[in-house]
């Protein structure tokens, strides 16, 4: 690990720790727990940066993905700075990363040659665990909502989920404005893990030699030591 990796864990925190009063002057505090817990994150990922094998890419792509969701202080969830709804980028660039990291991870298994048995089972369970973090945010908007109900953030249901108060309910159960969201967050979720597998599938094409595995020491270091 270098002091890059260093250096943009601090800015990452700062960012976040400066989103956390515009929530509170947006209006929009139901967005601090997600902002605290994207902090916790980024020090997860400083944590664990050498055992997955993370490289300054990823990280940085890691922290896009929730600073995405956190400018949803803005308002962007209700109207979007660009042509596609907010929720549908924020799901799309959320989960691609991890499809990167995961894959990056299991690559110290796979085969030289990328068409094998061992490489191909690789790359489904990278497929369902990627897939796993963004099912865990869905449970996690789930469980909030039941708790809290109507608001803004990821532990409420609110503007890019769907329609608040009664009347809205009424609907969501009437059109299943809930599992059509939900439906959309998977498609975007899917997405995003596609897109990032295909770009490390083409990369290991690319780049054809063994990797090392992260508990791999060389024999140089033994020969130092005698």
């Amino acid at each position: 690990m270098d002091n890059y990796v260093r250096i943009l864990t601090v800015i990452s925190l700062l960012i976040f720790l400066v989103m956390i009063p515009l929530a509170l002057l947006t209006g929009v505090p139901g967005f601090i727990p997600d902002i605290v817990f994207f902090m916790v994150l980024v020090l997860f990922y400083y944590w664990t940066y050498d055992a997955f094998r993370n490289n300054m890419p990823i990280f940085t792509l890691l922290v896009i993905g929730h600073l995405l969701h956190a400018c949803g202080i803005f308002g962007w969830y209700n109207i979007s700075p660009v042509p596609i709804q907010w929720d549908h980028l924020t799901h799309f660039f959320g989960t691609l990363p991890f499809a990167l990291l995961f894959f990056r991870w299991a690559g110290q298994w796979m085969d030289a040659k990328f068409l094998t048995k061992k490489n191909l089972l690789l790359v489904i369970v990278v497929f369902f665990a990627a897939m796993g973090v963004g099912a865990m945010v869905e449970l996690i908007e789930f469980l909030g909502y039941l708790s809290l109900g109507f608001g803004e953030g990821a532990l409420m249901f609110g503007t890019g989920d769907g329609i608040a108060g009664l009347g809205g309910t009424d609907l969501i159960d009437a059109l299943g404005g809930g599992w059509i969201n939900e439906g959309w967050d998977f498609v975007f979720n899917t997405f995003g893990i596609l897109s990032g597998m295909f770009l490390m599938i083409i990369l290991k094409i690319i780049n054809r030699k063994p990797q090392k595995a992260y508990y791999y020491v060389p024999i140089e270091s033994y020969s130092k030591k005698i």
